[in-house]
């Protein structure tokens, strides 16, 4: 759901780092490979697991205990097609970035989603627009196509839910709101790289960094106050976004000495 960068400087296709893309700050939030465990590949592009993943796995076997192992089963086998979904929504954002000349380092699954590690973050508004919208983008269209077939095997679609009714439809509108909920305008989720490189054609990257952070710390508290009536994960990615939108505003005032060649990885928040 979030596209991170580690702060590794090499040249990419010859060019010097500075010139269409550019390292982040170690501030920035990012699941390293030391807390993570490899799964697979797809286009190339490393899927690790990071291990508070299994945190995850455990709140739904306690959850779903009572009701029998059909239910765990049942509970486990919706995480992986969650997942899944997750994991076409970062693929799209990792494919655009790989096709803008970055680095693509890989994605790491998380309980709260994915996050897409890319070895710098393109400088140009229209790069990390096309970046950020192609994830969301990715997600609702994969909605319409199994609402689709949903449809075309006989299952009702509406109202849209994602606890009961046919496979196909539920995992229909899990990628619908998948999609929208990522557009929402806060940094550092794609809706807010959205808005901050909308900002970022009539102004520097500082300024439209503070303005994006600004708007995302206003969501940031909506989400924690929501989350307090309604659904302790508001509140879990509340968080993530305050933190996240900090450490981008921090990343923008003290960009990273490019002098020092020494790759950086700080485990952090994540949504």
């Amino acid at each position: 759901m979030v596209v991170v960068s580690s702060d590794e400087r090499k040249p990419l296709s010859g060019q010097p780092s500075d010139q269409r893309t550019r390292p982040t700050s170690p501030h920035t939030p990012v699941a390293g490979h030391g807390h993570s465990i490899p799964i697979g590949r797809i286009a190339g592009i490393p899927i690790r697991l990071h291990w508070t993943f299994w945190f995850l796995v455990a709140l739904v076997v306690i959850v779903d205990w009572s009701a029998g192992r059909r239910a765990v089963a049942a509970g486990l086998a919706w995480i992986v097609a969650l997942f899944a979904s997750v994991v076409a929504h970062e693929i799209a954002h990792c494919l655009v970035a790989r096709q803008r000349g970055a680095r693509v380092l890989g994605i790491v699954l998380i309980p709260l989603g994915g996050l897409s590690r890319l070895e710098s973050m393109p400088t140009e508004p229209d790069d990390e627009l096309a970046v950020a919208i192609a994830g969301p983008l990715t997600s609702i269209a994969l909605g319409a196509v199994l609402i689709g077939v949903a449809l075309l095997s006989g299952q009702h679609v509406w109202p849209p839910t994602l606890f009961t009714g046919g496979w196909w439809a539920r995992l229909g509108w899990l990628n619908m709101l998948l999609g929208a909920f990522n557009l929402l305008p806060a940094l550092p989720m794609d809706g807010g790289r959205v808005l901050r490189a909308s900002l970022a054609r009539h102004r520097t990257n500082l300024e439209a960094t503070l303005l994006a952070g600004r708007i995302a710390r206003y969501i940031g508290v909506a989400m924690v106050v929501v989350g307090f009536v309604y659904d302790i994960w508001l509140i879990l990615i509340g968080m993530f976004v305050l933190m996240g939108a900090r450490a981008e505003e921090e990343a923008a005032r003290h960009p990273p000495d490019h002098s020092d060649h020494h790759g950086h990885e700080a485990p952090g928040p994540r949504t």
